[in-house]
């Protein structure tokens, strides 16, 4: 069963912030839309752990009173964004998907809440997350397709936004939980630079992998999210997004880009995708090439992709039996199958074992910092269209960039056969964010155009 799409499905975070900032509609207006659109799909979708509330009613009348006086916060005024359940929110409890979970309320929020909070944006909301933000399937569907999985762990985020349900939302990824579920739900997501953005009241998986980020609908909604979430390596950048020149250049409104130099990294990574995700990608890279981009092809074996596979597995593993070890033999309760078989391989890993997986992150790091250098990758952001809700996708495509810490943003780039969204990944080198954006910008215009 595929619901049908709302209006506000079309409108994006970028156009309300617009239409507030110039009194065309109300802080009150917007959170309508989202709360209609949540009444008539929630039941249906899933993606709220709660959502509402008489604060956050509160705050959206606090925003507009504040626009009638004259302060305007800055592109994230009065607009409604869903937070993953495993941030803190102060005075909700941090749930963080797990089954039977007793949490007291959080006294403070989080950083990347908080900074949301101080641009004015109204937090709506948590979103489900998969327990323990892994692979075991959440209650969320897909809002395409009832069907299918909205992909993991940060999928009530993804759903929500999909469905209008918020025009932007916080994730994390650990492997390719923010990409993944953005591909397909046929929307963008943001994994930036490994320590970028901070995670202090984050519930953590594995601290030398887990990444907070953003998700909304155009590359342009992202930047606007990032004018409050960069840190001050990025908001020196970013925060120009109040200055109209620029801001008209990084969201598309001016007609400048810079022509990208690709690389399409073939081998091992590129044979994992679906047929139909390779028909799709040849032909957003046809599309490419004809808009003028450069485009070169190149094996990947330097990625020693079967390797980085299972070390990325192997830190995953030791790092959260080291947090829950004790907690699963106290509460097994708590720990779903894929979760409980995960902690029991990191508690009988060797200690040398998980020291030579972290050097072979170091090691691989560095060198495919050199392989990159200014050049964005491209590939796949998931091997196929969203399959069934018996799992949540392979995150193969994107747990490379995880476990290296490269920054990545998924654009939606065609739709299946079926009608599903299929997503492009861009891939830059570490700190090669703001590049990263510009790119996926140019290409997300492009797309539009073809």
């Amino acid at each position: 069963m595929t619901l049908p799409l709302t209006p506000e499905f079309e409108t994006t975070l970028f156009d309300k912030s617009q239409a507030i900032q110039n009194r065309r509609t109300t802080c009150q207006e917007v959170f309508d839309c989202c709360r209609a659109a949540v009444e008539e799909r929630e039941s249906s979708v899933r993606a709220w752990v709660q959502f509402g509330g008489d604060e956050v009613e509160q705050a959206v009348r606090d925003r507009d009173l504040e626009i009638k006086s004259g302060q305007w916060r800055g592109p994230l005024h009065g607009i409604p964004v869903g937070v993953k359940d495993i941030y803190d929110v102060a005075g909700v409890p941090t749930l963080a998907g797990i089954p039977h979970r007793q949490s007291d309320p959080a006294e403070r929020d989080s950083a990347m809440v908080a900074r949301l909070r101080e641009a004015g944006a109204i937090i709506v909301g948590k979103t489900v997350t998969t327990p323990y933000a892994f692979f075991d399937p959440p209650p969320t569907r897909n809002p395409w397709d009832l069907d299918r999985t909205p992909g993991g762990s940060s999928s009530g985020s993804a759903a929500a936004v999909a469905s209008g349900m918020c025009f932007g939302a916080l994730g994390s990824q650990t492997g390719g939980s923010i990409l993944r579920p953005a591909s397909f739900c046929g929307v963008v997501g943001y994994k930036p630079t490994f320590g970028s953005l901070s995670r202090r009241g984050m519930f953590p998986f594995a601290p030398s992998l887990d990444h907070p980020g953003p998700m909304a609908r155009t590359v342009a909604d992202l930047i606007l999210l990032m004018t409050a979430l960069a840190p001050p390596l990025l908001q020196g950048c970013f925060e120009g997004m109040t200055n109209e020149p620029l801001m008209a250049e990084l969201t598309g409104r001016s007609n400048y880009f810079g022509l990208p130099d690709f690389v399409v990294p073939e081998g091992e990574v590129l044979a994992k995708s679906e047929p139909t995700m390779s028909a799709a990608l040849q032909a957003t890279l046809a599309t490419l090439d004809d808009a003028g981009a450069s485009i070169e092809r190149t094996p990947a074996d330097e990625l020693e992709l079967p390797k980085l596979w299972t070390e990325h597995r192997r830190v995953m593993a030791v790092e959260i039996a080291t947090a829950q070890g004790d907690r699963l033999g106290e509460h097994p309760e708590e720990f779903t199958p894929a979760v409980r078989a995960l902690i029991e391989e990191g508690l009988a890993a060797r200690s040398v074992d998980y020291a030579a997986a972290i050097q072979f992150q170091r090691r691989l790091r560095r060198r495919m910092s050199r392989a990159i250098g200014g050049a964005i990758w491209l590939l796949p952001a998931a091997r196929g269209a969203a399959p069934t809700p018996e799992t949540t996708g392979d995150p193969c495509m994107n747990s490379p960039w995880s476990f290296l810490g490269f920054p990545t943003i998924t654009i939606p780039m065609a739709l299946s056969p079926e009608g599903l969204p299929l997503g492009l990944q861009l891939v830059a080198g570490p700190k090669y964010d703001i590049e990263l954006f510009r790119v996926a910008r140019w290409c997300e215009s492009v797309l539009a155009r073809g």
